[in-house]
This record gives structure tokens, C-alpha cells and sequence, in this order.
């Protein structure tokens, strides 16, 4: 019976080490998808805050412009 035990005992620990190989393949994958989303994701918020920059700066100026134009007189003042 102890043969059979030990034999036991040897097949779960290689499944256990295939296991955990398995395991440290997955975390250094993992590590690379990280890696490439935090890239990604940093382009992302400079283009978004660009973007937001070039939004704002549009809008205060059509703000501007319509203020300026209304000023003087608005449509049908002529030229």
C-alpha cells in the first residue's frame, strides 16, 4: 500500500509543477498585456487632453466672436 501511496504522491506533485509553470507563463503574459495597455492608455489621455485643450480654445473664441459681433449691432447692422 505505501508503494501506491508514494506513486500517488509523485503524480500530484508533477501535476502541481505543471501547474505552477503554467501559472508563472500566465503572470509573465499578463505582464506583457500590462505593459502595452498602460502605453496605450497613456497615449490616450495625452490625445484626450489635446484634444479637450483645442475644444475649449474653439469654443472661447466663437464665445468671443459672438460677443464682438452682437456688440456691434448683431445681423442686418451692415457694414
Amino acid at each position: 500500500m505505501e508503494r501506491d501511496e508514494l506513486l500517488l504522491l509523485g503524480r500530484i506533485d508533477g501535476k502541481l509543477d505543471g501547474i505552477s509553470k503554467h501559472l508563472q507563463a500566465q503572470d509573465e503574459r499578463l505582464d506583457k498585456i500590462d505593459g502595452r495597455l498602460r502605453a496605450v492608455e497613456q497615449k490616450a489621455a495625452v490625445i484626450g487632453a489635446a484634444s479637450g485643450g483645442a475644444m475649449s480654445l474653439g469654443v472661447a473664441l466663437i464665445v468671443e466672436g459672438m460677443k464682438h459681433w452682437l456688440g456691434r449691432g448683431g445681423p442686418g447692422s451692415g457694414p
